[in-house]
């Protein structure tokens, strides 16, 4: 007999390239999830990193609160055959972009791409969204200017890249600071961390991410076989 799932909104961190801070937006945005009382499932993809899972360790070590549900997925079809009770899905890629992670976009109701504001950077992004509108992600791909220095110019410039090449920016960007570093590596994320400007940031990340997601229409539930 087959299982159904619940309907939840999926929401999945991508990239083209690894250190533009896909997984510690994926953990912030759980975190921001478990806070307002509802239910994350934290889906982490790529099994060679761990990041999350080694992230919730420290964070059950720590014996941080709330608690966040993450488990190891090697694919598409595993997730789908979990027995899952719900808000968010939040999946956390691979940290460099290949069919399973197209295939997981494909099936998300929001796409977050993190990227930073180089052209190094903006490049291969822009490629992987245009790779993902084709398989059937178009209208759902966000692109997230993340791990920024604090050039306003260079932002700008990013900012007008990502427009003219058609493709929806986050309101907020994410800067990098070694407090977030830190705060992840004792298992916390986000509004969790014990710097008032930096909790003061995060909380504004959160809360754009969020209306994003929420903004999403959730995809019919798929049945597992």
């Amino acid at each position: 007999m087959s299982k159904v799932r619940q309907a939840a909104t999926t929401v999945s961190f991508v990239s083209q390239k690894g250190g533009v801070g896909k997984s510690a937006l994926a953990r912030l945005f759980a975190v921001g999830v478990a806070h307002r009382g509802q239910r994350a499932l934290l889906a982490d993809f790529d099994l060679e990193q761990l990041t999350c899972i080694e992230w919730n360790a420290a964070r059950m070590l720590a014996a941080i609160e709330p608690e966040i549900d993450a488990r190891p997925f090697k694919s598409l079809k595993k997730l789908r055959k979990a027995e899952l009770d719900v808000d968010y899905i939040v999946a956390d890629t691979r940290g460099l972009a290949d069919d399973l992670t197209k295939e997981l976009a494909e099936e998300s109701d929001v796409v977050f791409l993190p990227t930073g504001t180089s052209l190094d950077d903006l490049r291969p992004t822009l490629a992987l969204a245009h790779k993902l509108a084709k398989r059937g992600a178009e209208g759902r791909v966000v692109v997230v200017l993340s791990k920024i220095g604090r050039s306003e110019p260079q932002l700008a410039r990013a900012a007008e890249a990502i427009a003219e090449a058609g493709y929806e920016l986050l309101p907020e960007h994410w800067p990098l600071r070694d407090g977030f570093q830190a705060d992840l590596d004792a298992g916390r994320a986000g509004r969790e961390s014990r710097n008032p400007y930096l909790r003061e940031v995060a909380e504004r990340m959160e809360e754009a991410l969020m209306i994003r997601a929420r903004a999403a229409r959730p995809r019919p539930a798929q049945a597992a076989e």
